[in-house]
Order: structure tokens, then C-alpha cells, then sequence
């Protein structure tokens, strides 16, 4: 184990949370779901995609690089744009890709299934703002990060982090797709309280995970003490879920929503991070690099019902990939519907406090990880740097 905690006292175990026994409800298992493979390469401004991500998997196995992509998005408006680590969602509900800068800037593209090429009509493509930067933002400025939409709420939740790493947040932004006809062309949602969600102690924002029904996992790498109700304490990297819509913000935890200690695996500090919600088998996969040993990496597993117990619980499960072969990753992705675990590696920049560094051509593909194993490694032909992927689509 690598968490960094005393032993813990034993607490009773506390009853479901009738939000948390919706979140089981929804678990369903069932189709494979969608199988188009979208990819954000930085380096040209651009979302490359391949119609069947299993011809990419197929040619990983090999060794062999991926074949060209299908299609390529394209557009002027978002040329040398900085996307946020994992800051690429897809909503196959209402046909959307979800572009996040790291300045909080979020841009639409509709009709994402069958795009293809130089996107020149603000009809197809179009944008809003997550705050004023010195002003709706952190005071010492802000990155953002992962992004995570629920079709079925058509909810888009979005990490900000200070760039030190001392506060973080979540946007949540109810109607997404409907932000450019409800408001307009570059709306700006302000002021941030109405559409954030946060415990005002929480520190280094290192992921979100929607669940439908409008609920969300996040992954905070630090932040203030938290209490089991009686006298024990604890401290480091902590996973929350959304009660109602919103996290619990006092440190004490009674009614479960909140993974933290030394059981948890999940270490202190973290820098950062990613999460992946897998709602067929309600299971949430969890990549949390220790700053001390990122080659400790690994992706570690949850069920939904140990959040009804909260605090100190160990992961259900741990994928199957070997010491050091996540030692370059940078964050990871779950789609809504098919069973697929999808990873960015990348090049730390030594000097940043919240894991800045330089995408890579590589993607990592986990398929069925419901069941387990490791993932492989795919050189993405087309691509440089990787900082967001998911998969959509219903064949």
C-alpha cells in the first residue's frame, strides 16, 4: 500500500445515502455501448478520430503504430489552443464534444459524429467562459482540468486548480448544450459560487467523474483534516461524491461520501491525477501518482457502496499493470456507455506544482477493464500530443 496514514479506529458502518443508492440503481450492466475514439492532439489544434477503436487496440497489440484516423476536426477559432489535461468530453446524447481550455474557456462542436474536416460555422461550433480570469477565478490565477459530462442531466462538470495547487473547485453547468441558444456566443458564467461546487478546503484538483442522475466523483489531492465523526482524524488526497448535487463541506463525516486514510491507497500528496466512471458495473477507476513515487502508479478500483461506509475503505479492486508502466501517465478517461479505460502519458515539467509537462503520441487502452488486466501501449498515428481522448457512439 502506499497511503501515508497511522492506523485508523473502526467506525459503524452507516446506511446508503438515498442518493448513493441511486447511484448503485443506475450500475446496470449491459451493451458495450459506443466504440468512435476521439482524441485532442495539441500540438495541431485538433480532434482526430477512428470509427472503431478496436482497429486501434488490434494494431497496439501488434506493436504495430495505429492507422490514420477516419476524420479530423478541425477549426480556426480553436487553433493553438492549450486543452486541459483530460479536458476532452463526449455527449453521444446530443451528438456534442466538449473542449476545455486551461483557461476555462469551453468550446461546443455539434454533430460530432459525423464532422469531419475545417469547421467554419459558429451553427456547428461555438463557445463559453468558466469565469474572468483575475476576477471570477482563482485570485492567483487558474488551470482547469479534467472535464466530465452527464448526457442524461446534460451536465458538464469541469476541475479548476490554483496554479499552486491551495484551492480548488468544480464547474457544474446544468443545460450544457444549450448554453450558446440560452445565452449567446462566448457567455461567461459568473459569479462562480452559483455554478460551482467545492469545500472551500480542498486542494489540488486532480479529477471529475459524472454519474448520471446529476451526481459527480472528484479527486482532490489534499486539503483540511476530516473527522469520523468521534475523534479520529485524517489528512492527504481524498475522493468525494456529490450528495444531492453538491459535497459535503463539513470535516466531519457522518453519513458516508468521502474515501480518505491509509486503507484508501491513495496516498498524499497528489499533484495530480484522473478519474474514470464506469456506470454499467458502478465502479470508479482511479489513477492517483503519489508526487514521492509516480512508478508506484497504479489505477486503483472503488464500487459504489464504499462510499455508504466513507473514510478509510481500500479500493474493491487494482488494474493489472505492472510497477513502472504508469510511471508516465498523466490522466485517464471512462465513457458513459462501453467499457474501455483510455490513458495520456506525458513529460513532467520538474518546476510545476500541479503536474504541467508535455503530451505524447501514445495512448493507453484498457479494454473490458471490468474484468481486469493491463493496459497496452498505442502510438497514435497523426498525433504528438495527447492531452484528452474518450470513446462515444451506440454501435
Amino acid at each position: 500500500m502506499r497511503g501515508l496514514f497511522s492506523p485508523l479506529a473502526t467506525f459503524k458502518l452507516l446506511c446508503l445515502p438515498a442518493a448513493l443508492a441511486l447511484l448503485g440503481a443506475l450500475g446496470c450492466k449491459g451493451s458495450s455501448g459506443g466504440s468512435t475514439l476521439y482524441v485532442y492532439d495539441n500540438t495541431s489544434s485538433s480532434v482526430l478520430v477512428w470509427d472503431d477503436i478496436n482497429t486501434v487496440y488490434t494494431a497496439a497489440q501488434a506493436s504495430t503504430p495505429a492507422a490514420a484516423a477516419d476524420r479530423t476536426i478541425t477549426s480556426s477559432l480553436i487553433s493553438g489552443m492549450d486543452l486541459a489535461w483530460g479536458g476532452l468530453a463526449v455527449d453521444t446524447t446530443s451528438n456534442r464534444l466538449y473542449l476545455v481550455t486551461e483557461t476555462g474557456v469551453v468550446w461546443v462542436i455539434t454533430q460530432a459524429s459525423t464532422q469531419n474536416g475545417a469547421i467554419t460555422s459558429t451553427t456547428y461550433i461555438t463557445s463559453f467562459n468558466l469565469g474572468l480570469a483575475g476576477q471570477d477565478q482563482f485570485t492567483g490565477g487558474s488551470v482547469f482540468g479534467q472535464a466530465s459530462v452527464d448526457g442524461g442531466s446534460n451536465t458538464l462538470y469541469v476541475t479548476e486548480t490554483a496554479t499552486d495547487g491551495s484551492a480548488t473547485r468544480i464547474w457544474k453547468i446544468s443545460n450544457a448544450s444549450t448554453v450558446a441558444s440560452n445565452y449567446g456566443p462566448s457567455h461567461t458564467f459568473t459569479p462562480p459560487a452559483t455554478y460551482t461546487i467545492g469545500t472551500g478546503t480542498d486542494t489540488f484538483g486532480c479529477g471529475v467523474a459524472a454519474v448520471p442522475g446529476g451526481n459527480a466523483f472528484g479527486l482532490m489531492g489534499g486539503g483540511g483534516l476530516l473527522y469520523n465523526g468521534l475523534t479520529t482524524s485524517y489528512n492527504g488526497a481524498r475522493l468525494r461524491v456529490t450528495q444531492s448535487g453538491t459535497f459535503n463541506a463539513s470535516p466531519y463525516i457522518t453519513n458516508g461520501g468521502v474515501l480518505i486514510g491509509s486503507a484508501t491507497e491513495l496516498g498524499a500528496p497528489l499533484a495530480y491525477g484522473g478519474l474514470g466512471y464506469d456506470s454499467q458495473n458502478s465502479a470508479l477507476y482511479v489513477f492517483a501518482p503519489t508526487s514521492s513515487s509516480p512508478t508506484d502508479a497504479e489505477i486503483l478500483v472503488f464500487n459504489n457502496s464504499v462510499f455508504s461506509i466513507g473514510l478509510d475503505q481500500p479500493p474493491t479492486r487494482t488494474l493489472g499493470d505492472t510497477a513502472g508502466a504508469l510511471a508516465t501517465l498523466r490522466t485517464i478517461s471512462h465513457p458513459a456507455n462501453s467499457d474501455w479505460l483510455l490513458g495520456a502519458t506525458f513529460t513532467p515539467d520538474t518546476t510545476s506544482a500541479i503536474g504541467a509537462g508535455t503530451g505524447e503520441g501514445t495512448l493507453l487502452l484498457w479494454k473490458a477493464p471490468s474484468k481486469g488486466g493491463a493496459a497496452v501501449s498505442a502510438t497514435m498515428t497523426g498525433t504528438s500530443e495527447i492531452r484528452g481522448m474518450n470513446v462515444g457512439g451506440t454501435n
